[in-house]
């Protein structure tokens, strides 16, 4: 494996470690917390599995669940995290529960 511990998405260096697996499971409680209905935390979290990246050649671990390597940092799945939540029409308030800083995307745009 490459030793880069970058971002697949910004290529930036992760500085928090976390899988997406783990990132996904955060949202999902933070869904539950907000008491949305159970379907809207499983549309949620299916679009997510389906546009967070898998793959990954970092070596780093997650410092939450020490099972899967790392591929993306927190500030790009924000950005994914929220341009779900704004293409299901949810509330800049019901999006900023989410800690989500629009200054992320102006820093660090996507490289598709």
């Amino acid at each position: 494996m490459l030793c880069s511990n970058s971002c697949i998405m910004c290529k930036y260096s992760i500085s928090d470690p976390i899988c997406r697996n783990c990132y996904i499971k955060q949202t999902e409680i933070l869904l539950n917390d907000l008491e949305l209905p159970e379907m809207v935390t499983v549309i949620i979290s299916n679009k997510l599995k389906k546009k967070v990246p898998i793959e990954t050649l970092n070596d780093m671990g997650c410092i939450l669940c020490k099972r899967e390597n790392v591929s993306m940092c927190r500030y790009c799945f924000s950005i994914i995290l929220t341009n779900i939540l704004r293409e299901l029409n949810f509330t800049e308030e019901l999006i900023n529960n989410f800690k989500y800083s629009p200054i992320y995307e102006e820093l660090k745009p996507l490289q598709n």
